[in-house]
C-alpha cells in the first residue's frame, strides 16, 4: 500500500483505508447526533419524563466512559479492529431501533447505557485502526478532518433530526440512526488492515502472547502515568474540559449579561462552529510546521484571553451589539479546536501500536469525570459569585495553564514494535532486559520517519532505497535534515539512474 505523499489538510485522503474509515465514522457520527435529538424527544414528551428524566438519560449515556472504557480498551488492543468495529456498528443499530419499544423509562435507561457501552469499544478500536493506516507525518491531518467531520455532523446532525421527528416521529429518526451504523458497518467492511505489530513481553521481545486482563489495564494506566507528553497533554484537556464546561452550559444566560438577545443564541452557537471548522482546517493543514505543544498553548492561552475578556465585560456592564461579539464566538471555536485536535495527536504520537486501545481509554476517563461535574460546578460557583466572575476566572485559568506549555519540546514518537521484532538487521540488536534505557531510546528512532518530518519525500522509493535508509544512524538523519533545513525550496530529492536517491 502506497502512503500519501505531504502533510496538508486533504493528504489523509489520498489513501483509500482511510477513506473508508473516515466514510463509517462520518455516518455513525451523524447518526448519533440524530439519535440525540430523538432520545430527548422520546424522553421528554415520549415519555414524559421532565427535566429529572432528561438528566437521568444524560447519565446513562455519560457513565459507560468511566467505567465500561477501560475494560474496553484492554480487550480493543486484544480484538481485531475492523471486526470490532463491524460488530459495535451492528449492535448499535439494533439497539436504538429497540429504543421507541422501550415500555417505560428505566428499559429506555438500560438500552442507553447498552448501546453507549458499546461505542466505548469501537472509539478505541477505531483510534488503533488509524495509527495503523495512516502514516505518522499524517496523524494530526487525519486528526484535523476528524475534527471537521464532528463539527459538520454536530451541525447537519441535529437539524435533520429535527426534520425527522417532524415528518416521521420518533421512530423514523431512530430508523434512520440505525441505517447510518448499518451503512457505516457495511462500509468497514471494505477495509483492509495491515498486520497489527506483535506484543510484548517484559524484556521487551515481541510475541503473541496475553497477560491477564488486570495486568493489561495496569500496564495502560502505567503507561500513562509514566510518559511526561501524555501527563502533560491529560492534565491540559482536563483542565480545559473543566473550565469550558463550567461556562459553556451558562452561555444563554451570558448573551443576556452581554446586552446580546436570547432570539441570537442560535447564531452564537452557529459562530462557534464557525470558528471551530476552519480551525480544524488550520491545524490539519499548517499545524506540523510547528511544536504540538506550542498550538496546544496557543490554543488554551488564546482561548483563556477570549473567554476572560467576556467576563470582564459582564463584570463592569460593557454592552455591545451582536455583532461585536461575533468575532469573540469564532475566536473561541477557533482556537479552542486546537486543543481538542493536538491531544488527540500526542497521544497517538506518544502510545506505541500495541497499547492503543487502553491508553486512549484511560487518558478520556478524567475529561469525561469533569464533562460530568463541569456544569454542576459551574453554575454552583455562577449562583456564588456571579457569571462575570465564572467567565473571568475560568478565563485566566485556561490561559495560565496554556503558557508553560511553549517551553516544552515535542513528543517523541512511541517505539514500534514491528521494528525490532523478528530476526536481528545488521547494526540493530534484538532488543534484552540488561539494556538500558537510552539504548531502547536509541533503537526505538525512526531514521524514515524523522527525515519525513523534516519534508523528505519517500513515495517513489522502492523497498531496497527505503531498507538503506533505515539503517541511518541519529546524526546521519541530523546532517540530513540540516542540509535538507538551509535548503529548503532549492533542491528536491531525484531517484538516480542506478537506484540511488539523489537530492
Amino acid at each position: 500500500m502506497r502512503e500519501p505523499s505531504g502533510t496538508g489538510f486533504f493528504t489523509p485522503l489520498q489513501n483509500r483505508q482511510y477513506r473508508l474509515l473516515f466514510a463509517g465514522q462520518m455516518l455513525s457520527g451523524f447518526g448519533d447526533w440524530v439519535d440525540f435529538v430523538a432520545l430527548m424527544s422520546l424522553v421528554a414528551y415520549g415519555q414524559e419524563a421532565g427535566a429529572g428524566g432528561l438528566a437521568a438519560a444524560a447519565a446513562a449515556a455519560a457513565v459507560p466512559w468511566v467505567l465500561v472504557a477501560p475494560v474496553a480498551g484492554v480487550w480493543a488492543d486484544r480484538l481485531p479492529q475492523k471486526r470490532t468495529m463491524i460488530a459495535c456498528d451492528v449492535l448499535r443499530a439494533a439497539l436504538v431501533l429497540c429504543y421507541p419499544l422501550a415500555p417505560s423509562l428505566p428499559v429506555l435507561l438500560v438500552l442507553v447505557f447498552a448501546k453507549v457501552s458499546v461505542s466505548t469499544f469501537f472509539a478505541p478500536a477505531q483510534q488503533s485502526a488509524l495509527t495503523l493506516i495512516v502514516p505518522k507525518p499524517s496523524l494530526l491531518a487525519a486528526n484535523s478532518l476528524s475534527g471537521f467531520a464532528g463539527q459538520a455532523c454536530k451541525v447537519a446532525g441535529p437539524a435533520l433530526g429535527g426534520v425527522l421527528l417532524a415528518v416521521w416521529g420518533t421512530g423514523g429518526a431512530f430508523a434512520v440512526d440505525a441505517a447510518t451504523f448499518a451503512a457505516s458497518a457495511l462500509i468497514l467492511s471494505r477495509l483492509a488492515l495491515p498486520p497489527r505489530p506483535g506484543r510484548r513481553d517484559r524484556a521487551g521481545a515481541a510475541g503473541p502472547g496475553r497477560g491477564r486482563f488486570a495486568g493489561e489495564l495496569r500496564e495502560g494506566i502505567a503507561f500513562v502515568l509514566g510518559s511526561r507528553a501524555l501527563r502533560t497533554a491529560v492534565t491540559g484537556l482536563s483542565a480545559t474540559v473543566f473550565l469550558v464546561l463550567a461556562f459553556d452550559t451558562l452561555s444563554p444566560l451570558i448573551l443576556v449579561e452581554l446586552g446580546v438577545a436570547p432570539s441570537l443564541y442560535g447564531a452564537a452557537v452557529a459562530a462557534v462552529a464557525v470558528g471551530a471548522v476552519t480551525g480544524t482546517v488550520a491545524v490539519g493543514q499548517w499545524g506540523k510546521r510547528w511544536n504540538p505543544f506550542a498550538v496546544l498553548a496557543v490554543s488554551q492561552t488564546a482561548t483563556g484571553v477570549l473567554v476572560a475578556l467576556v467576563g470582564a465585560a459582564a463584570l463592569t456592564g460593557f454592552r455591545a451589539a451582536a455583532v461585536f461579539w461575533a468575532p469573540v464566538a469564532v475566536g473561541i471555536g477557533l482556537c479552542s479546536t486546537g486543543i481538542l485536535v493536538v491531544f488527540l495527536y500526542v497521544v497517538q504520537r506518544s502510545t506505541p501500536q500495541e497499547l492503543m486501545g487502553r491508553v486512549t481509554t484511560v487518558v478520556n476517563v478524567v475529561p469525561t469525570m469533569l464533562q460530568i461535574s463541569a456544569p454542576l460546578a459551574g453554575a454552583a460557583l455562577a449562583a456564588w459569585l456571579g457569571l462575570g466572575w465564572v467567565l473571568a476566572c475560568a478565563g485566566l485559568g485556561l490561559a495560565a495553564l496554556g503558557a508553560p506549555l511553549l517551553w516544552r519540546r515535542p513528543p517523541a514518537p512511541a517505539a514500534d514494535p514491528s521494528d525490532d521484532a523478528g530476526p536481528a538487521r545488521p547494526g540493530r540488536p534484538v532488543p534484552s532486559s540488561e539494556q538500558t534505557e537510552k539504548e531502547r531510546t536509541v533503537m526505538a528512532f525512526n531514521p524514515i520517519d524523522a527525515l519525513t518530518e523534516q519534508g523528505h519525500d519517500f513515495a517513489g522509493a522502492t523497498q531496497e532505497q527505503l531498507s538503506v535508509l533505515a539503517e541511518l544512524s541519529p546524526q546521519e538523519v541530523e546532517v540530513l535534515n540540516s542540509i535538507k533545513a538551509k535548503l529548503n525550496g532549492e533542491v528536491v530529492g531525484h531517484e538516480a539512474g542506478d537506484g540511488g536517491i539523489v537530492w
